[in-house]
């Protein structure tokens, strides 16, 4: 039996590397930070929507893979330290390549980042998960999670602020030195060329802290109290389970096809990955005209968190709507942002930097309300021993088709304009408001917020 005391170790030792956890991940996102980079560093659009759907892919495979290892283990803190530490230190290839590679070069690196990202978090989130069960009592995690999620965001915006104050106004100096050079071409060359060495570093400081916040999570994990004693131990029937569902994920099509409810709830998280994928495609829509702005990305990074922590006071004041009008309203929040964007590029206002934030805090708020009801209703309406399976096909059949998805958007803003893939992610918002509605009947009236 768990002693109190190591309970109570445990907690704080869950809750301080649970904030730095997140915080690093909201520092280097590969929704907002990583596309940001990648433009700002000067690779070609065509990738930039990807790289969330790749780490998507690669996190249920990291899941899939590592889940026998993980069920069988007698220490599972080593998986997640081992994922937590993999993760960031693949993040700082980006940092240390900087702009001086090739083009080429620059898409490879971002590409085995964004992999490496997605199997590490996918290995470190199933360990987590794992080890919750069993090394802090239920009444204490929905507190934990939430305490996490709340001090990390107030964190991230706390980062970013110091970072816009100390980048700020340091273009100014260069700009004044380059007025000596001795014509007026020099002139603009010099002050352009610091100014984007200047704007550069005031963005990779934020990956660097990433980095730096989450290898001390990682560390800190390996303090957790662990005993083989209390570790849920499996035999390997577990293994066989976990192999069978792998294969069995090539059967998802003809699921779908007999499965009623689970046929309009894939289609509709087709269409939710116009809200899922937006934020990559608002980052290059506004990142020509701001890459080169000093606190343009610790400025999205603050909408964003704010986005994320007014979202889940909104969700969960409205936690009892049916989930289907939740989905329904935050499509409608996301058409409304594209709609907005579109309109202050009409207008010739995307040089002001605070009209951009606002698509991206409103962006977020729909995105989580998306993500959290979907998840929801998943684990209301499908069977606890057929969850697991549904769960894994979904994912795998939305995610290919995220790739799909962003190949195609990634088309449209290298070959044509940015505005493109707003405009056509804006018009799928408005079809999923309407298609959302359609799961009403498939799950009861009143829903409560679960645990995470």
């Amino acid at each position: 039996m768990v002693s109190r005391e190591n309970n109570r170790w445990n907690y704080r030792v869950l809750l301080s590397q649970g904030i730095l956890l997140d915080l690093s991940q909201t520092l280097s996102s590969p929704r907002l930070v990583l596309p940001f980079l990648y433009l700002a560093l000067g690779a070609p659009v065509f990738f930039a929507g990807m790289l969330i759907p790749i780490v998507q892919i690669a996190r249920m495979i990291g899941q899939v893979v590592s889940a026998p290892f993980v069920s069988t283990a007698r220490y599972s803190k080593w998986y997640m330290a081992l994922g937590i530490l993999t993760t960031t230190a693949s993040l700082a290839l980006i940092g240390l390549t900087g702009g001086s590679t090739p083009d080429d070069i620059k898409i490879i690196i971002f590409l085995t980042v964004a992999t490496i990202v997605g199997l590490g978090q996918g290995l470190s989130r199933l360990a987590f998960q794992n080890m919750l069960g069993y090394i802090v009592q239920k009444p204490a995690r929905r507190t934990l999670l939430f305490a996490q999620t709340g001090l990390s965001g107030l964190l991230a915006i706390g980062v970013a602020w110091s970072i816009q104050t100390a980048y700020s106004d340091k273009v100014t100096p260069h700009v004044q030195d380059a007025t000596a050079a001795d014509t007026v071409a020099t002139t603009d060359t010099a002050a352009k060329a610091a100014g984007h060495a200047t704007s550069l570093d005031g963005h990779l400081i934020l990956l660097w802290i990433g980095i730096g916040v989450g290898l001390l999570s990682g560390l800190i994990s390996m303090m957790i109290r662990e005993s083989p004693s209390v570790a849920r131990q499996k035999e390997l029937p577990d293994k066989e389970t976990s192999n069978k569902l792998f294969s069995e994920l090539f059967k998802g099509i003809s699921a779908v096809r007999q499965v009623a409810w689970f046929r309009r709830f894939v289609i509709a998280r087709i269409l939710f990955l116009s809200v899922e994928l937006a934020i990559p495609f608002y980052v290059i829509y506004f990142a020509e005209q701001h890459k080169d702005t000093s606190n343009a990305l610790s400025i999205f990074v603050i909408a964003t968190s704010l986005g994320l922590a007014v979202g889940g006071l909104l969700w969960s004041r409205y936690s009892r709507w049916p989930l289907s009008n939740i989905m329904s309203f935050a499509a409608g929040i996301a058409s409304v942002a594209a709609i907005f964007a579109i309109g202050i590029e009409y207008w010739g206002h995307t040089r002001y930097i605070q009209l951009c934030a606002v698509v991206f805090f409103f962006v977020s708020i729909a995105d989580q309300g998306i993500s959290s009801a979907r998840k929801i209703y998943i684990a209301n309406v499908a069977a606890a021993d057929e969850r697991a399976y549904y769960i894994a096909i979904s994912d795998t059949l939305v995610g290919a088709i995220a790739i799909l998805i962003a190949f195609l958007l990634g088309i449209l803003a290298q070959f044509h304009d940015e505005a493109w893939p707003i405009i056509v992610l804006g018009s799928l918002n408005v079809i999923t408001a309407f298609f959302a509605l359609r799961l009403r009947n498939m799950t009861s009236q009143t829903q409560a917020v679960p645990e995470h």
